[in-house]
């Protein structure tokens, strides 16, 4: 089913969309060049905020770009609070704002005071501090990734010009740090799940979910009791909202094989007699944090296995075993939820050993 966002209609699905909206009383409707439903949303409010601006007397435009940096910080915030982010987020964009526009602009252009005054050389700058004097080189992608949001945010508030806007593009993110996941044998991690479950953790549930799903850990904590599908006493299904995934649209669990229905239904009874509505929650019966079960499944991976592993570890263990497996793509995304292919392409080019064998196997000749 394809993801609806208001005011934008898919022509093409990658290519061509239609955004429409209404500004002083008046309907705009146009066609655009887009690569994702995503992009083509970013550009119709783009398009929203010009039809405003020209609405506004210049006094106003020139007033707002010759604010301070503080006082955009403010409208910035607002408007961050509006949109209802995870307060984590939120946090993500006021260390970055203070770090580029604090920490950066007093230190090396103490005489710029406002956003008119901002040049590309500027963003140009903040990335060699960034990498070379804070010494982040891998955390580049994502520090540009805020700054471009932020820019973004700040020009449909008036608070900088569509020029530095459009400089920004010249930026380009760099390519996804590849982590290097450590090789861990099935025996290895069938020892961590056991001895987790003997520890009589709450974690094992929602950690085994994850090994078999590949799911994420913030979508699996948010599993409600009510989204689980039975048949009889059987729990055939479950309906992961689109709140709780990370593209916001919904991605169900629709084939359980005996031991994942073996695991809901254990956690499932186990929690029962508590009110609560989680399907994996703590041992209080609250919903399980994903830090503490991070922090959690560190410290025992590297006690009981002597590798120190995070939820994640299990998205790219099932991906990349699926991969060297040979399971179609379109089952593999179903499973985990994924709704970029890109993704799982991704992870299906870690090569390995066997796989290499297998295809110079194919190419000899007979």
């Amino acid at each position: 089913m394809r993801s609806k966002i208001a005011g934008v209609r898919e022509i093409i699905k990658g290519e061509r969309y239609e955004i429409n909206f209404v500004v002083n009383h008046k309907r705009f409707q146009y066609r655009i060049d887009a690569k994702s439903i995503t992009e083509a949303s970013n550009i119709r409010l783009i398009h929203i905020t010009e039809k405003r601006k020209e609405s506004e007397s210049p006094f106003e435009n020139t007033e707002r770009l010759s604010a301070s940096f503080s006082e955009a910080w403010e409208k910035l915030n607002s408007s961050l609070l509006a949109d209802n982010l995870p307060p984590k987020t939120v946090h993500h964009y006021k260390k970055t704002y203070g770090r580029f526009f604090d920490d950066f602009r007093n230190k090396k252009y103490p005489h710029l005071q406002s956003f008119n005054q901002l040049r590309l050389s500027f963003f140009e700058e903040y990335k060699s501090y960034y990498v070379n004097d804070l010494g982040r080189p891998k955390g580049w992608r994502a520090e540009l990734g805020y700054i471009k949001s932020i820019i973004q945010r700040l020009y449909r508030l008036g608070y900088c010009s569509k020029d530095l806007l459009e400089s920004l593009k010249e930026i380009k993110k760099p390519q996804p740090n590849k982590k290097d996941y450590p090789n861990i044998s099935a025996s290895k991690i069938k020892e961590l799940l056991h001895n987790i479950k003997q520890d009589g953790s709450a974690y094992y549930y929602p950690i085994y979910f994850m090994c078999r799903t590949g799911r994420r850990v913030n979508e699996v904590t948010l599993i409600e009791r009510k989204d689980v599908e039975w048949q009889g006493l059987r729990p055939v299904k479950i309906n992961i909202r689109a709140e709780t995934t990370k593209m916001k649209v919904t991605a169900p669990l629709i084939k359980l094989d005996p031991e994942l229905e073996q695991i809901i239904k254990e956690s499932y009874n186990i929690n029962s007699n508590r009110k609560t509505v989680f399907l994996f929650p703590n041992r209080l019966g609250k919903k399980c944090g994903p830090d503490k079960l991070r922090e959690y499944l560190k410290e025992k991976s590297e006690k009981i296995i002597g590798i120190e592993i995070t939820p994640h570890y299990f998205r790219h263990r099932f991906l990349t075993e699926c991969g060297k497996a040979g399971v179609p793509m379109i089952d593999v995304m179903s499973i985990s939820g994924i709704k970029d292919v890109d993704v799982v392409v991704r992870f299906y080019s870690h090569n390995t050993e066997e796989g290499l064998s297998k295809v110079l196997e194919a190419s000899m000749l007979q």
